[in-house]
């Protein structure tokens, strides 16, 4: 009898423990950390709120709430704890935690951040919702220290030209993860600024494009980016080939205004050489080409032959040539010319 009564205590004591483990199991995981965790502070502003919303960004408007994709809504229990059971993506996406609905007019009080199904996100208690976490992600603690320098740099520079320097080179000596370099650049693209950066500092872009071809990182992510570069690649050369053409045309006339110069230089002084001629050179010239000999034209202007001798050498001095019949020659290619 007492062995049964024993025995019966025994059953009795396992089953509690069976049914104690049982429970306490359920409670871990039903308040254990899964990917997505942690407390909201129960506030007068936040008492009626019985949820918490997430959401995952549309990859090609980083940034953009309004495109963004409702993965799921985690309900808040009475102490602020909210745990998410749903199983995310095993690549690395890019989600974001919101307590307002995001149709309302109410300012939306979120959080952004890196997270695929093997990285997890605690959120802590405090005053602003979601404003302290840990997260398991590499690439998400490498971008919110970009996003934290950014807002540093929105504070202390206003130039945008300036601004987007200052991004670029953060990115390009502080920046390890190529998805956070990736992130940057579409948020630019976002705000309308890719375009100049680009146009501004086309080799880096190049280079960040090769290093995207070398990883990884699906083609469908940086797309984008390899089109506004073939753009600009084209634009450029056709801002070259328009400069160049220009360039041609000036050279072209610069040629001909150089050809058109020597012509001209070379008539003033055919002209400046008739023109040296004496006036009884010139009459002498004349008897020449209507063929008339030295007599005759001593004869015609009553002076000695000597006299005409000399004068006829004068001129083929003054004009380059040797005999009468280049001094002809010369007198039909002026004539010619002239006309």
């Amino acid at each position: 009898m007492k062995q049964k009564i024993y025995n019966q205590f025994s059953f009795l004591k396992i089953s509690k423990c069976f049914v104690f483990l049982l429970l306490a199991f359920y409670n871990s995981n039903s308040y254990s950390q899964s990917n997505i965790s942690g407390y909201i502070s129960i506030n007068d502003s936040l008492q009626n709120q019985q949820s918490v919303f997430l959401a995952q960004f549309n990859k090609d408007t980083p940034y953009s709430k309004k495109d963004s994709k409702i993965i799921a809504t985690i309900p808040i229990d009475e102490n602020g704890f909210f745990n998410l059971n749903k199983k995310l993506s095993g690549k690395q996406e890019l989600y974001f935690l919101y307590l307002n609905n995001l149709n309302t007019a109410n300012q939306i009080i979120s959080q952004d951040f890196i997270l695929s199904n093997n990285d997890s996100i605690f959120f802590q208690k405090s005053d602003m919702p979601f404003a302290i976490f840990k997260n398991t992600n590499q690439t998400d603690r490498e971008w919110q220290k970009l996003k934290n320098f950014k807002n540093r740099l929105k504070v202390s520079i206003s130039n945008q030209k300036k601004y987007l320097n200052e991004i670029r080179i953060y990115s390009k000596d502080s920046l390890q993860i190529l998805a956070v370099k990736l992130i940057s650049i579409k948020e630019l693209n976002n705000k309308k600024l890719l375009d100049k950066d680009i146009l501004l500092n086309t080799g880096y872009y190049i280079n960040l494009l090769e290093e995207l071809k070398s990883s990884d990182i699906n083609h469908d992510e940086y797309i984008f980016l390899e089109n506004k570069l073939a753009v600009q690649t084209l634009k450029s050369s056709m801002k070259k080939y328009a400069v160049s053409k220009w360039i041609n045309i000036v050279l072209v006339c610069l040629v001909l205004s150089l050809l058109f110069y020597i012509y001209s230089l070379k008539r003033i002084k055919k002209a400046a050489t008739i023109n040296n001629l004496s006036k009884q050179e010139i009459n002498i010239k004349n008897y020449i080409l209507q063929g008339k000999s030295n007599k005759e034209i001593a004869d015609e202007l009553f002076i000695s032959l000597s006299t005409v001798k000399t004068h006829i050498t004068n001129i083929y001095n003054k004009l380059n040539v040797s005999n009468r019949g280049e001094l002809l020659l010369k007198s039909k290619n002026s004539t010619s010319t002239s006309t």
